[in-house]
């Protein structure tokens, strides 16, 4: 079985070429649209006030960026069934095909948070949308045997290496059909926790004027580059097709969608992405990481969460934060990673290219793991990730004794304290000189802010 190749330049571009009016499309029609929802959002009101206190953007701010790259999103995934990559016969109706439940899962997931943008959803209902979400990812594809619901099978990560022991095939013989369940209740349930968990680190990280798109979109380029590379070096294993066109096609639309919209998000801001947006984002950053996986491939689904890192390790300090200090895990805080830099006294812009900067990291050595063995690779990333939790001890994202919890907020509801940004709303540089800010916690919790 042959996973490592050299990296062939000639080769690769000969693979992007042909997917390339996606990435044109999305980024153009994002690129147009931003403009026109920043028009609609101001006109009906659906703006983000600055209050003095914890929202310290000068001038009230638009949402609906998140519709827009939603849209420019749809547009590129569209406009790929006009692509035909080599290998694939020029005379077929329809070119690169796309599951439907990729573009109904991040719809759901996108009217969910719209709706939370305008109107203001509860915690629970937003968790809903993310379920509903990823129940349309997984029950609305197929498997390559035609059997509804096993199309997103990431249980051949850990069958594929039982087969090569000779362990499946007697299990199979006995027992056919509770094989069939378990794998198929297995990758329902991953796929649920895949989405669900990268939708809320993608809102966490969603404090900054354009850190939620930047990230993404070098994210974005790391899943392409990853695609790219095992397309056209053509590493397969027996049954697998390295050429997979829908994960080609995704990252493209995804790269070109938040290249569209960043120039009107990057600091200053003229338009956030919401809920609407950071939703969006993490569910089709969830939905790669899918398809990754489903190949049967540790290797390659490892690197795909690896691309992933920033959001993961941030999501997850959060949570072992907030239990160590014996709060309420969806109860918000200023201990994410960009607070701690504005602490430190690095402006908005630069806090948000340091965060650039390590997400082109983990970017990197995500790339690296398709060139060595499994277990070194996942060796390494778990020395890596534990000297960034040790580092996070150190300088103060763990334990945080800056206020005592109030009844109510012990209770999960919010509370005023003391903190240095709004931990929900993307954040600019200091407001004019001689005005004077108090900065709040928010007053509505998030789901995991």
């Amino acid at each position: 079985m042959m996973l490592v190749a050299q990296f062939d330049m000639p080769s690769f571009v000969t693979t992007l070429q042909p997917y390339m009016p996606v990435f044109f499309v999305s980024f153009l029609v994002t690129l147009v649209l931003t403009p026109l929802m920043r028009y609609l959002a101001l006109k009906h009101g659906v703006i983000d006030e600055p209050d003095g206190q914890r929202k310290i953007h000068a001038r009230p701010i638009a949402y609906l960026g998140g519709v827009a790259t939603f849209l420019g999103w749809v547009a590129g995934v569209l406009v790929s069934i006009t692509v035909h990559p080599p290998g694939m016969d020029p005379t077929l109706a329809s070119g690169v095909q796309v599951s439907p439940g990729v573009i109904a899962g991040a719809g759901i997931v996108m009217i969910f948070g719209l709706i939370d943008d305008v109107y203001s959803l509860t915690p629970r209902l937003k968790l809903f949308g993310q379920f509903l979400g990823a129940v349309l990812l997984f029950f609305l594809s197929v498997n390559r045997s035609g059997f509804f619901g096993v199309r997103v099978d990431l249980a051949n990560m850990f069958v594929f290496p039982l087969e090569r022991h000779g362990l499946i095939g007697p299990i199979q013989q006995m027992a056919p059909g509770f094989y069939l369940t378990m794998a198929s209740m297995f990758s329902a349930a991953l796929v649920v926790f895949i989405i669900m968990g990268a939708c809320n680190a993608m809102n966490l990280i969603d404090g900054l004027d354009g850190l939620c798109s930047g990230v993404t979109g070098i994210m974005a380029a790391g899943y392409l580059f990853l695609s790219v590379y095992l397309a056209s070096n053509g590493l397969v294993s027996p049954g697998i097709a390295s050429l997979n066109p829908a994960r080609i096609t995704l990252s493209l639309a995804l790269l070109g969608a938040v290249l569209g919209f960043l120039p009107f998000n990057f600091n200053p801001a003229m338009i956030f992405m919401g809920d609407t947006g950071s939703m969006f984002l993490g569910y089709v950053c969830g939905a790669m990481i899918i398809l990754f996986g489903n190949d049967g491939i540790f290797r390659w689904f490892l690197a795909s969460v690896v691309i992933f890192g920033l959001p993961l390790l941030d999501t997850l300090l959060a949570i072992i934060r907030r239990k160590l200090n014996r709060r309420p895990i969806f109860s918000p805080d200023s201990g994410h990673f960009h607070h701690f830099l504005l602490k430190y006294g690095f402006s908005v812009r630069k806090a948000v290219l340091i965060c650039y900067g390590l997400t082109i990291m983990f970017v990197s050595f995500a790339l690296v793991i398709v060139l060595i063995p499994t277990t070194l690779a996942l060796g390494i990333y778990v020395v890596l990730f534990g000297w960034l939790v040790v580092a996070a001890f150190k300088i103060g994202m763990i334990f945080q004794n800056e206020y005592k919890m109030s009844p109510a907020e012990t209770a999960g509801e919010p509370a005023a304290a003391a903190a240095v940004l709004p931990v929900d709303r993307p954040a600019t540089d200091a407001p004019p000189s001689g005005q004077t800010v108090t900065l709040l916690t928010p007053p509505r919790p998030g789901i995991l802010e």
